[in-house]
């Protein structure tokens, strides 16, 4: 599915797209100079504008990374197929997210006591990008009092789960939630629309699945990362029907 939306990219665009991280790179750091008076102090009517070029730099770098990841993910030659402790992947994930949680002045949890040790089949390193992808945004995303909560269970099936507690995902959007360039035009926030698709897709391609768990009338999001138990024989996209 990655490279299908590679290959649907106009030739050359990928090149196009990694020779622009230097120019946008330059652009950034003159507009930081200019920012914090490296130039001399700047017009207090420049304030707004300033703000607006910093938005609108980011959303390009930020696009720029998301179709570069695209590609790194299309030339992976192998996926990795060890076992997974996935309480273990979840305290690490957890703990990679201490420092943007502690930004934005929230919180990642870990309960996974119950179940204690959870073998998996799978990549740990990109469970562990599934992870920090769903977090973050579940932190960027989830408003004042940022609390995340990740939960290893074994429910006829191995998983683990990395819910919110913000406003949740309007119904109208969820049809197009996983598809690659789809973004909330009303939201503020800054994305490419490309994590959750290539985290789906890395799961799938570990015969895994990441879905959105429907809960009518509840507050937050519950995304849903879905593993083959160590026992469990590998069937490549699996629940990608």
């Amino acid at each position: 599915m990655v490279a299908d939306v590679v290959r649907s990219l106009p030739d050359g665009v990928v090149e196009i797209v990694h020779d622009l991280r230097a120019p946008l790179g330059v652009a950034s750091g003159y507009l930081s100079m200019l920012k914090d008076g490296s130039f001399g102090s700047a017009p207090e009517e420049w304030s707004a504008p300033l703000e607006v070029l910093s938005l609108k730099l980011e959303e390009a770098r930020v696009l720029v990374d998301g179709i570069l990841a695209l590609r790194r993910i299309d030339s992976t030659a192998s996926i990795r197929d060890d076992h997974i402790n996935l309480t273990e992947v979840a305290r690490t994930a957890a703990k990679r997210a201490q420092p943007r949680a502690r930004l934005l002045h929230g919180s990642v949890v870990v309960d996974a006591d119950r179940i204690g040790s959870a073998v998996a089949q799978g990549d740990q390193d990109r469970t562990l990008r599934i992870l920090d992808n769903l977090i973050n945004n579940a932190l960027v995303y989830s408003g004042d009092g940022r609390c995340v909560v990740l939960r290893v269970e074994d429910v006829g099936g191995l998983q683990v789960v990395v819910e919110d507690s913000g406003a949740g995902i309007p119904q109208e959007r969820r049809v197009h939630l996983f598809e690659p360039f789809s973004r909330d035009d009303e939201s503020t926030e800054v994305g490419s629309g490309l994590g959750l698709f290539i985290s789906r897709t890395l799961a799938r391609e570990m015969g895994g699945d990441l879905t959105l768990d429907d809960r009518p009338g509840a507050r937050g999001s519950r995304f849903v990362l879905h593993l083959r138990s160590a026992d469990e024989q590998r069937v490549p996209n699996a629940r990608s029907a």
